[in-house]
């Protein structure tokens, strides 16, 4: 006897079908001008070996893949690496031109290979059906290759994430030993500024996607007992602008990109900050209605090594809520102020960021003034940190 239909609503069904994960791929093509297109998707599949047959599935209203339909009759599928995120996250925003700042190359039909990529297959179009609220694209394979030996990049939860093996993850850390080494170097500095103002003292560091703490300074009295070694951020507005264009960070297209889909006013308030943040050379985050142990916790979630793409979210979530809190673009010298970090940029003889000095658990109200002779102290230590790992062999 059959069960009776149950309706099912699109957040259930996004809800269990995100727990399976799916390699993520950009379909490209050239438009009836010449230019190039491209479209992520996490629906692509291999169908047939004889004859040779993928497949992928737009939506019905995607506008993307019209385009690449009227365009041609062909079409490649790209295959992004796990390293390839930032990639993914351009070609995946709104807007025109997106492969400005994106490098690649012809294939055989004449479609665009994104360079880097793990492999790329190009197609005719076979066949399209009818999918419900998608098509589904039946791709008749043409020519393909392998284009580097490398992880391939997964979306899962509705989050981006990649497969690791103990090895391999120890692999993709040595930047970070690299940072740690550096600011044990520097751990003199740091405890004596961190006791000469009963504050927390820190050297965050970039790694990639993500911010991380490589020193902190033990000081139970004003740490209170955390101890923020190894805690982890995603370098995403409003944080970690400095470290946007620099060695182990994220581009400013990727930078941005971590909104995701937003208005144009927050991504011009994102811009706004970095802007802000490279011409004083310095950044601030006040302490808004969130209280540090929600920040703490929100902090100690993200930073799990086993964290799921959910959690992840479920921190920029907490972070933007204090977006306005950071980078506040005048301080009044008499006005008041409760400030959750400073942080100044520590950097190697080309002038490339490395480190971020950062203090934490400051006073609470204060002064304009007070903040700005904090900012001269921070910068003065970073200047003798500068000179200490100038002297670390390469």
């Amino acid at each position: 006897m059959g069960h009776a239909h149950k309706q099912i609503d699109c957040d259930t069904f996004r809800s269990v079908l995100g727990n399976y994960p799916t390699g993520v791929a950009v379909v490209t093509g050239m438009s009836s001008l010449g230019e190039p297109l491209g479209m992520v998707v996490g629906t692509f599949t291999s169908v047939s070996m004889a004859p040779p047959l993928v497949a992928f599935l737009p939506m019905k209203t995607s506008r993307s893949f019209n385009a690449l339909r009227e365009g041609s009759d062909r079409f490649c599928i790209n295959i992004l690496a796990a390293d390839q995120e930032g990639t993914c996250r351009v070609l995946a925003a709104p807007g025109d031109d997106k492969f400005a700042n994106i490098s690649w190359r012809k294939s055989p039909a004449g479609n665009p290979i994104i360079e880097g990529v793990v492999g790329w297959i190009d197609c005719e179009y076979a066949n399209v059906f009818d999918g419900g609220d998608h098509h589904i694209v039946v791709g008749a394979v043409q020519a393909m290759e392998v284009g580097r030996d490398s992880l391939p990049l997964l979306f899962f939860q509705r989050g981006y994430g990649r497969f690791s093996s103990g090895s391999l993850l120890a692999a993709n850390e040595r930047n970070v030993l690299q940072s740690v080494r550096m600011a044990e170097t520097a751990r003199a500095q740091l405890e004596t500024l961190a006791k000469e103002l009963d504050m927390g003292c820190s050297i965050v560091a970039p790694a990639g996607g993500e911010s991380i703490y490589v020193a902190v300074a033990d000081h139970v009295a004003t740490q209170g007992g955390k101890n923020r070694l190894g805690a982890r951020a995603p370098l995403v507005p409003p944080l970690g602008a400095l470290f946007v264009d620099s060695p182990n960070g994220v581009s400013q297209e990727e930078w941005l990109a971590g909104l995701g889909k937003c208005d144009d006013e927050v991504t011009a308030r994102a811009q706004e900050q970095l802007a802000l943040v490279r011409s004083r050379g310095w950044s601030i985050s006040l302490l808004g209605a969130l209280s540090p142990h929600e920040l703490d916790e929100a902090i100690d979630a993200y930073s799990c090594p086993q964290r799921t793409p959910e959690q992840a979210r479920r921190f920029l979530v907490t972070v933007s809520a204090m977006f306005d809190m950071h980078e506040p673009a005048h301080m009044e010298a008499n006005q008041q102020y409760d400030v959750l970090h400073l942080t100044v940029p520590v950097k190697q003889p080309d002038g490339a960021t490395v480190l971020a000095l950062r203090l934490s658990e400051l006073r609470k109200r204060l002064t304009g003034s007070e903040i700005t002779g904090l900012i001269e102290r921070l910068k003065a230590a970073a200047v003798r940190v500068e000179a200490l790992i100038g002297r670390i062999p390469q």
